[in-house]
This record gives C-alpha cells, structure tokens and sequence, in this order.
C-alpha cells in the first residue's frame, strides 16, 4: 500500500509540475504586436531544407554578415539609416535572424556591391522576408523573383491595415 500511494502522490506532483511549467511558458511568449518575428501561420513562405549559415552581424533590416559572406535579403527594401523604420526594421531582423538563417537564392546571384542575394529564412525556414513586410518593416522589390507577386501581395495588405511603423 505504501508503494502505490508514494507512487500516486509522485505521478501527481509530476503532473502539477509539467501544467505549472506549461502555463509558465505561456505567459513568457512574446506579444505580437508587429514588433517581433511572426510565426509561418501567418504566411506561406518556407524553407526548411535552404543552406543554412551563421550570422555573424546585422547590418541593417536587410542585410547580414554571415559565415559565407555578406547577404542582401532579395525581395525586401527596408529604411536605411537615418530614415524613419530604419531602427525598427533593423531590430526586427536582428531578432529574426538570430545567430542562424537558411538561404534561397534568387534569379540573381549578387547586387551591384558584390553581395550576395537571397530569399532569408529563420533558421525553422520561416521567411524573414514576408515577415518583415507584413509587419510592416519593409517594402517588396517589384522588379524580378520567384516570390515577387506573394510578397507584394503582403505589402498590399500592410499598407491597406495600416500595419507596422512603415504604414501607420
């Protein structure tokens, strides 16, 4: 009797522990409200099998140091120093990003100053680049990419719900 009731009171406490811990991971998640990465259900852009690198600085909200290289996202534009959005933008990747991110290359290989362009996913293949367009952080390039009308499509329902610092 002694062994079924120690073993009933610890499956009991095991169970107070494991919804105690549940319910403190709850109230620990982020709020987003536009200022943090949102998850992929609230897109479709993802790459879970993209090269995956290290980051090893943020530039700025589009553009990273990474272990091959600097990378200029491609498909976004976002504020550049100075400019309103340009320091929420810039936080937002670097929260994003952290210190991994996977790589989709775009129709083409580098920009003008030698950077290296690509689609950049968090390191779970969420799209950092819908992200930070529908957190209205970033416009979307219109000129070319394999996910040029998906992400302007993003843009559009940014600017029409007044949504981030860029539209509001």
């Amino acid at each position: 009797m002694d062994g079924r009731m120690a073993l009933l009171i610890a499956a009991v406490v095991i169970v107070i522990l494991a919804v105690s811990c549940e319910a403190e991971v709850e109230s620990k998640a982020p709020n987003l409200t536009g200022s943090e990465p949102t998850s992929s259900s609230t897109h479709s852009l993802v790459c879970t099998d993209c090269q995956l690198v290290d980051v090893t600085k943020v530039i700025d909200g589009d553009t990273l140091d990474t272990s091959v290289g600097r990378v200029r996202f491609f498909g976004v534009d976002t504020p550049e120093r100075g400019d309103h959005c340009f320091q929420e933008a810039t936080n937002f990747t670097r929260i994003a990003a952290g210190d991994k991110v996977r790589l989709e290359t775009g129709p083409r290989r580098t920009d003008s100053y030698g950077r290296r362009l690509a689609y950049v996913y968090d390191s779970s293949g969420d799209s950092i680049d819908a992200q930070l367009i529908s957190g209205g952080f970033a416009v979307a390039w219109t000129r070319d990419g394999q996910h040029r009308d998906y992400l302007t499509s993003l843009e559009e329902n940014a600017r029409q719900t007044r949504t981030g610092c860029l539209w509001k």
